[in-house]
C-alpha cells in the first residue's frame, strides 16, 4: 500500500484538484482509496461537492483521532464509493505537537500503518505552507507527486519545492513524479514553461519522471462548481461541456497511465 502525496510550495497550481481526480480515478477501479487533507481549507472536498460534510460534525478531525479521543472509522468521511476523506482542523497546533512531542510522530506513523490496512493507496493533500507536519508526512510518504503550474510563478515554485526539501532534510529521491499543470498548445509562456521545467527537472530531480502536461481547460473550473468528478458517471447539461469532459477524462486516463503506484 503505498502513501502517495501531492506537493507544491506555491498554491493554485491545481494540487488538491489533481489528487481528488488521481483519487477517485483509482477508486473507480476497485481500488479502497483514503485521502488525508492537512490543509485546514479542505479543499479536497469541494472536489466532490461534499462540503457541507466538513462541518457537520466538530469532532471527527484528525486531531481527534491522534489525541484517542476518536476510533479510526469515527474520522472517515464517504465521498464516493470506495473513497474515503479525513479532514484537519488546526495544522498549525498539529505541527507544535509534532515539535514538542516527539512521541507524536510515532503516533502518526501507527495511525498510517494501521489505515495501510483497510486501504490499498493513501493520498496526502498538503498546503502550500511550510510546517513540521508537512515535513513529517512528506518522510512517510512512499513517493511524492510534485505538480508545478506553467508560469514563471509555478516554476519560481519548483525552485522553492526543492530548497524546502533540502533545508529540512526531505529525501529528494521520494520525488517519483512531476505533473505540469495548464498547458496550452496556442500560447508561447506554457511552452517555453514546459521547457524550463523539463530542463529544471533534469538538474534537480533527475529521477523523477515528468508526465505528460496536464492541458489548461475551463471545464475543470465548471466541474469544480458544480461539485462534480470527470469520473463521475453524470452527463453534463450541454454537449460542449460533455464533450470537455470526454476530452478531459481521456487526458487524464493518459497521465495515469504513467504512474507506477
Amino acid at each position: 500500500m503505498p502513501v502517495v502525496s501531492t506537493f507544491c510550495k506555491k498554491g493554485g497550481v491545481g494540487k488538491t484538484t489533481f489528487i481528488g481526480f488521481m483519487a477517485h480515478y483509482y477508486a473507480n477501479a476497485g481500488k479502497k482509496v483514503l485521502t488525508i487533507s492537512v490543509d485546514d481549507q479542505n479543499s479536497i472536498f469541494k472536489v466532490f461537492g461534499v462540503e457541507h460534510k466538513i462541518f457537520d460534525a466538530n469532532d471527527n478531525y484528525l486531531e481527534f483521532l491522534l489525541a484517542n479521543h476518536k476510533d479510526m472509522g469515527d474520522i472517515l468521511i464517504e465521498a464516493r464509493e470506495n473513497l474515503y476523506l479525513i479532514k484537519t482542523l488546526n495544522s498549525d497546533k498539529l505541527s507544535l505537537k509534532l515539535t514538542l512531542e516527539r512521541n507524536q510522530e510515532k503516533a502518526l506513523k501507527k495511525v498510517l500503518d494501521e489505515y495501510a490496512a483497510y486501504f490499498d493507496f493513501i493520498f496526502i493533500d498538503f498546503p502550500p505552507s511550510s510546517s513540521r507536519l508537512s515535513e513529517v508526512l512528506l518522510d512517510m510518504s512512499d513517493m511524492i507527486l510534485l505538480v508545478v503550474g506553467l508560469d514563471s510563478l509555478g516554476l519560481g515554485g519548483f525552485f522553492n519545492t526543492i530548497q524546502y526539501f533540502i533545508d529540512n532534510d526531505i529525501d529528494i529521491e521520494g520525488i517519483k513524479y512531476i505533473l505540469p499543470n495548464g498547458y496550452s498548445r496556442n500560447r508561447r509562456a506554457p511552452r517555453i514553461s514546459l521547457e524550463k521545467l523539463e530542463m529544471q527537472a533534469r538538474e534537480f530531480t533527475p529521477n523523477a519522471i515528468v508526465l505528460p502536461a496536464l492541458q489548461e481547460r475551463s471545464i475543470i473550473k465548471n466541474l469544480q462548481s458544480e461539485g462534480i468528478s470527470p469520473f463521475d458517471d453524470v452527463k453534463l447539461a450541454t454537449n460542449y461541456d460533455q464533450t470537455a469532459k470526454e476530452i478531459l477524462l481521456a487526458e487524464l486516463r493518459e497521465i495515469f497511465n504513467h504512474l507506477s503506484l
